[in-house]
Parts: structure tokens; C-alpha cells; sequence
């Protein structure tokens, strides 16, 4: 089976942003095996920028070539703000069970057919401008977890967020927030 998983604000940033160690451990997260409660992304944001309430979405999703089946979930995660300043987000309680049920359909899956079961695991975030909007040299950091004692490690570093923003925007999304 191959699971992939992504984490789309990590494509906003350049290379020289991502910490590639953490990148690494990242990629040894197995969404089968998982513990909802211990997944998180973390995002420091400058002035002038925020992510709207419902503007981060885990999609979970697999399919068998054997069998046609196929099955998916989509969750707007649950934003909470740190005493750091971060917005944090996670799955949110009322839709773990959800979560677990499809994790454990396609851990099924996985042991019946691992050559023919193919998934995705992903998080996006749509961040937009508020007020003025943000200075033009301001970056922004993500920050993950997938274990529920585990710190944030961070991702991304310091990249500019006028690149996160033209992102966004060629993918549709508004450029102020509502």
C-alpha cells in the first residue's frame, strides 16, 4: 500500500525553508496507525495574515484496484490559538470517531490487499489577508506533531508568506479574508 501524505502548506514554501529533518520524521507518519488526538499542525503568522475558521481541512481517503472500492473523509480541524501566538489546529473531537472509522476501513483494506489499496492523508491551510494586509519582506513557520506527546517540530522556517498568499490566490482563494 502507499499512503501519501501531505501537507499542503508545506508546498508554499521554497526549499531553503523546510527543515529537512523533521521532514523526514514527518514521513514516517502512518495515517493507519495514527492516534487522531496526537495530529496538529501549528502556523505563526504575521500581522496582516490569519486563516479563516474553517480554513484548514484534513482529507483522508483510499481506494482498491481490485475491488473498485473507494472511500473518503473531509474534516474542517478545529483552530485554537497558543499562548505562543500560533494557531494550532487538530482534528476535532466531534469527528474523531469518523476519523478512526475510516482509518480502520482502510487498515482493513491494507491487510486484505496491500498492492491494490492506494491512499492520501492531507492538510490543507488557506491563509488570507486581513486589514492592510501583511509587510512585504514577513514570513511565516508551520509547525507539526503527530503524536500526542510529541513538541511541534518545525517544518518550514521563516518563508515569505507573499508566496504562501500567491498560492492561495492562483488556487482560487480570495485574497481578504471575510
Amino acid at each position: 500500500m502507499r499512503f501519501t501524505s501531505i501537507f499542503a502548506t508545506l508546498a508554499l514554501a521554497g526549499c531553503a525553508s523546510v527543515n529537512p529533518g523533521n521532514m523526514l520524521a514527518l514521513s514516517q507518519l502512518s495515517p493507519l496507525t495514527a492516534d487522531p488526538t496526537g495530529i496538529r499542525a501549528a502556523v505563526d503568522l504575521p500581522m496582516g495574515v490569519t486563516i479563516p475558521a474553517d480554513g484548514a481541512v484534513l482529507t483522508f481517503a483510499a481506494e482498491r484496484s481490485d475491488t473498485g472500492q473507494r472511500d473518503s473523509g473531509e474534516f474542517v480541524l478545529e483552530r485554537l490559538e497558543t499562548a505562543q501566538g500560533l494557531l494550532l489546529f487538530r482534528l476535532d473531537p466531534k469527528d474523531r470517531a469518523d476519523y478512526i472509522l475510516l482509518r480502520d476501513k482502510f487498515n482493513d483494506w491494507e491487510t486484505d490487499a496491500p498492492k491494490a489499496t492506494n491512499g492520501t492523508f492531507s492538510i490543507a491551510v488557506a491563509a488570507c489577508k486581513t486589514g492592510s494586509g501583511p509587510e512585504p519582506d514577513a514570513t511565516f513557520s508551520v509547525y507539526v506533531a503527530t503524536d500526542a506527546e510529541a513538541p511541534l517540530a518545525a517544518v518550514i522556517e521563516d518563508a515569505p508568506i507573499s508566496d504562501a498568499l500567491e498560492v492561495a490566490r492562483s488556487a482560487g482563494a480570495s485574497d481578504l479574508c471575510d
